[in-house]
Formats: structure tokens, C-alpha cells, sequence
């Protein structure tokens, strides 16, 4: 079993502050790049933001005695696929529409799902983050069993499909024949408003977060299921 560190209520706090801080700065170098073309630069230093939001929130996790700070949760904390799965998370309990009518369609899903639930996606970026990704360091042994085949869209970002796309924002791919497979010009200003638009969401939710105001059914659902399956330590 790694060894737990017991960090003082205001080091967290301050930490949380700093990895806050940092992604709002990247967010601002960003928009320094507003109007260069194309916006591969500007989409890079972005994901990067996500990810230290997303780091924020689990540092928020282990403040709230949900995540040991174990040498494991550590070590997800600076890898790029446990950032953005935990992104994931953030995605679903932000509750983030367009229209109306996809907020009605989101509550009377999350009203069929009821408490011990998830939707597909989700309940994959749970279980991979956990057991793929975390447990596999705790015990130093490929632990995570498939008893079902996990969600296409989380088994992809835990497999780095979406780091990798991040880096393809700022380096030349090339191929085994010596070619140019790709290049960063391939990013879109739609891609690069998404993204952007996630950065300023997942922002808000962690500074949110730091406030112990009212929380969302979504939120309660998510943060009891990650108690839960850290509570748990899996068979080494």
C-alpha cells in the first residue's frame, strides 16, 4: 500500500488556488492568440487549462477525504489521461446545454437512471479512472478486469486519444515512410470554440467548488460513487 500524506486543510487550499490560477492564466495567453490562424497554439494551451481544473478538482477530492494523497494520486495528478477523464466527470456534473429542451432531456434521464446510475460514458470514465488507471499503480499489477466492454468514448481518452490530439495542436506527425501524416493546421475555430467554451465551464465549476455552496443532484450522485469506489481498495 503506497503511503498517505495527511496535507493541512489550508496547504490544499492553497494548492487548489495556484492550479486555479495557472489554468485561468493559460486561458488568458490563449486569448492573446485570438486571432492567429490557424488556432492550433491557442487550442493547446487550453486543454492544457482543462487539465489543471481538472487537477484542482482532485485536489478538491482529497480535501474532501475522498482521494488519499497516496503516491498513486500523485502520480494521476500530472497524467494526462487521468486529468482528462476526470474531465469527463466535470462534463457530466456541470449539466451544460444549448437549448431548453436538452436540459428536460437530461433531467428525465437522470429521473430513469435514479441514484445508483450512470449513463454509459460515464459509469466507464468511473471505473477506468479507478481500475485501469489507479488501482494498476496501487498494486503495481494490471488489476482492471473488463466484466463488461467499456464505453467507446471514455476507453478512447483513457487510451490517450485525447492527449494525443492535443499534441497534434502543436507538432508535425510523420509517417513511417517519412511523409507528413499531419500537421497543426488541421484544427477548426469550431473545435477551438468547444474547447474553449469547456476551459471556461470546468473554471467556473471548480471555483464553484471551493465555495461549499449548493450542489446539484449530478454533483451529490458523482461525489458519493467516487467515495465509494476509493473507500474500496480493489485485491492486490
Amino acid at each position: 500500500m503506497s503511503r498517505v500524506i495527511t496535507p493541512s486543510s489550508k496547504t490544499l487550499k492553497k494548492s487548489i488556488e495556484v492550479c486555479i490560477a495557472n489554468g485561468a492564466r493559460l486561458l488568458d495567453d490563449a486569448m492573446m492568440l485570438e486571432f492567429e490562424k490557424p488556432p492550433s497554439s491557442r487550442l493547446y494551451l487550453v486543454l492544457i487549462a482543462q487539465e489543471e481544473f481538472a487537477k484542482a478538482f482532485m485536489l478538491r477530492l482529497v480535501a474532501m477525504d475522498i482521494f488519499p494523497l497516496s503516491r498513486p494520486i500523485l502520480r494521476a495528478m500530472n497524467d494526462h489521461t487521468c486529468k482528462q477523464l476526470v474531465g469527463m466527470l466535470m462534463d457530466y456534473m456541470i449539466m451544460h446545454w444549448e437549448e431548453l429542451e436538452e436540459l428536460h432531456r437530461m433531467i428525465d434521464e437522470d429521473l430513469e437512471m435514479g441514484d445508483d446510475h450512470f449513463p454509459f460514458e460515464i459509469a466507464s470514465a468511473l471505473d477506468l479512472l479507478r481500475y485501469e488507471k489507479i488501482a494498476r499503480w496501487e498494486s503495481g499489477n494490471r488489476v482492471y478486469v473488463e466484466t463488461s466492454k467499456p464505453d467507446p468514448v471514455a476507453l478512447r481518452v483513457a487510451g490517450g486519444e485525447k492527449d494525443r490530439r492535443k499534441q497534434d495542436a502543436l507538432y508535425v506527425r510523420i509517417n513511417p515512410d517519412g511523409s507528413v501524416k499531419s500537421t497543426p493546421i488541421i484544427v477548426s475555430d469550431d473545435e477551438m470554440g468547444e474547447e474553449s467554451e469547456r476551459a471556461e465551464r470546468y473554471l467556473h465549476f471548480v471555483r464553484d467548488t471551493m465555495t461549499d455552496g449548493p450542489t446539484t443532484h449530478r454533483q451529490e450522485k458523482t461525489i458519493a460513487a467516487l467515495r465509494l469506489l476509493f473507500t474500496h481498495h480493489p485485491p492486490t
